[in-house]
């Protein structure tokens, strides 16, 4: 998948840090971005509106 699209796809995740930054770049050049989005709506440690805007960007593809 095309990095710049990938991007795309985690926009709405909003990066508070550098580290944030750097860890976002790592996850849009992955090649497994539909386990990497899946994986977030099994963390309960995440706000539902966040799991929501994953599953809304798994059910986009």
């Amino acid at each position: 998948m095309c990095g710049e699209v990938a991007s795309t796809q985690l926009n709405f995740i909003k990066p508070l840090s550098q580290c944030d930054y750097a860890l976002l770049d790592e996850v849009a050049k992955s090649e497994d971005l539909n386990s990497i989005l899946t994986m977030l709506l099994l963390d309960d440690t995440l706000s539902d509106s966040l799991r929501r805007k994953a599953l809304m960007q798994l059910k986009a593809k």
